[in-house]
């Protein structure tokens, strides 16, 4: 285009600190919800086509629907905050279990537990939604995902595979509504992705009615395509057409006609988008289901549901069939690394985060900040009470049986008479050698610094007490009984507030 219009605010924005700044996964959803069609995704690039001040002043919802902006997070939070669990690493949910597709074509054509291709599927046949928004591989590049409206079964099957570069699942989603006239439409994405979608909800856009389920998927992150595809025909002589299949164990293993080629994840992982860097949501914190590996169980899938509908459709597939289940407490060894995987993830994109603001002076989308209702509401009125705490003789093996029990990743560290000493946390007790942990007990390690607050002070003054602190937690106390523990608040607590808000 020409020289820039300045009614163009929103897109300005959207521009500067998005898509020139690198941040932008080519999701789509702006150029889905754009109302006169001025944005596409064109390559890996958004492109702005026409000038859409012409027609609308001051438009703001290129910018505001972006995954990427601050804009409408909370709100778009609450789709899912009606739910009985708030858990720190996890996000809101009813309940995990584990899960696996009953047909095994599907789990050996998946090389998992082929769960979301079976909800698909089962969904699509049983005319529980009109099409599924999946990515396919585009067929004279198989290294490439292209999304894809799917309305029949065998359109599912071809989308069998994990997908490790951007996809335009937003746009197809806008596709389904307006080319194919779909209305009752499942969605499948990382987080990102969901999160568009919740975002074109919270601003109530037209196309967000059409929207019947939505499926988030684990996500350590995205990859550039055109970068890794450069680096491996720099370092590997392997070029790009001569790719045939990408798939993820320990290592990032591309398939080509001459054999397997298998890089690190220490190298891949250079070649993540800056986005991804910055993402502090592993498990999809906004679907109705969520749904990622199980490791090291073979041929089965974690799943987080995490609201009435996700609930309702996941359980209507088991009730017919098409679905296998399993208790997860049973298998501690799985929600561990799922816990830890969300935990590092979230605390990395934290870390990134304050380096990005630093050089670029630009605070990516966080969802928790000082605003006026932490300040009006107390401590005594959101605390958890009843809270379970863990005894400095407990045993780290002991300590960990309880996380998978429970599923929190932190808990108060006590002595024989109840008095607060600190925090043992699921990352102190994963970080001792597993033939020491019935003999190694939680006081060894635990973190001794106690940071307390009052029941009668305000989630602003316990807000800044973790920031000053670095923690995502607090031991409360009243001031009549200042040794007993009087409950717990997390940064999920208040962020809980700010959503009902």
């Amino acid at each position: 285009m020409g020289q820039k219009s300045d009614s163009l605010i929103a897109y300005n924005v959207l521009e500067k600190r998005i898509i020139d700044a690198g941040f932008c996964t080519q999701c789509g959803a702006c150029e889905a919800a754009c109302p006169v069609s001025a944005l596409h995704v064109e390559g890996e690039k958004v492109k702005h086509t026409y000038d859409c001040s012409k027609d609308m002043d001051l438009c703001p919802i290129c910018y505001e629907i972006c995954p990427h902006s601050e804009a409408l997070l909370l709100r778009s939070l609450s789709f899912v905050a009606d739910t009985p669990v708030k858990n720190e690493a996890l996000g809101y949910y009813r309940k995990i279990v584990l899960a696996q597709a009953v047909d095994p074509k599907i789990r050996e054509l998946s090389r998992g537990g082929g769960v979301v291709t079976s909800l698909l599927k089962f969904g699509i046949e049983n005319k529980l939604f009109d099409s599924a928004i999946v990515s396919q591989v585009e067929p004279d590049n198989p290294a490439k995902p292209k999304a894809s409206v799917a309305t029949v079964p065998d359109d599912i099957m071809s989308a069998i595979g994990s997908k490790f570069f951007p996809s335009s699942v937003a746009k197809a989603y806008g596709s389904a509504v307006y080319a194919y006239g779909k209305s009752n439409i499942a969605f499948v994405g990382v987080p990102c992705h969901v999160l568009a979608l919740r975002k074109l909800e919270a601003w109530q856009h037209k196309i967000s009615n059409n929207l019947k389920i939505t499926i988030g998927l684990f996500c350590f992150g995205t990859l550039s395509l055109n970068a890794l595809l450069e680096y491996i025909k720099t370092k590997y002589n392997v070029d790009p057409s001569d790719v045939k299949q990408l798939r993820l164990s320990s290592k990032l293993v591309i398939t080509t006609s001459k054999g397997e080629l298998r890089i690190p994840m220490s190298e891949a992982s250079e070649h993540i988008l800056p986005s991804c860097r910055k993402c502090t949501d592993f498990t999809s914190e906004l679907a109705d289901i969520s749904i990622g590996s199980a490791y090291p169980m073979k041929d089965w899938s974690t799943v987080i549901i995490r609201t009435k509908a996700g609930e309702d459709f996941f359980y209507k597939a088991v009730e017919n069939g098409a679905i296998n289940t399993w208790v997860i407490e049973e298998e501690p060894t799985v929600i561990e690394r799922v816990m830890i995987a969300a935990m590092n993830k979230r605390n990395a994109g934290l870390k990134n985060a304050k380096e990005i603001e630093k050089i670029s002076g630009y605070l990516p989308a966080t969802l928790l900040r000082e605003s006026e209702a932490l300040a009006k509401t107390k401590i005594a009125d959101i605390m958890a009470k009843n809270v379970k705490t863990v005894l400095e003789t407990t045993t780290v093996s002991q300590f960990l049986d309880l996380v998978a029990r429970c599923h929190h990743i932190g808990y108060p560290l006590v002595n024989q008479n109840g008095e607060p000493l600190g925090w043992i946390t699921l990352e102190e007790a994963v970080s001792v050698d597993k033939e020491k942990r019935s003999h190694t007990t939680v006081g060894e390690i635990a973190r001794h610094k106690l940071v307390t607050a009052y029941t009668d002070e305000t989630a602003l003054e316990a807000f800044k007490k973790m920031s000053e602190n670095e923690t995502g937690r607090i031991i409360i106390l009243a001031r009549n009984e200042p040794k007993k523990i009087a409950g717990v608040i997390t940064k999920t607590d208040l962020m809980h507030i700010l959503t009902q808000q």
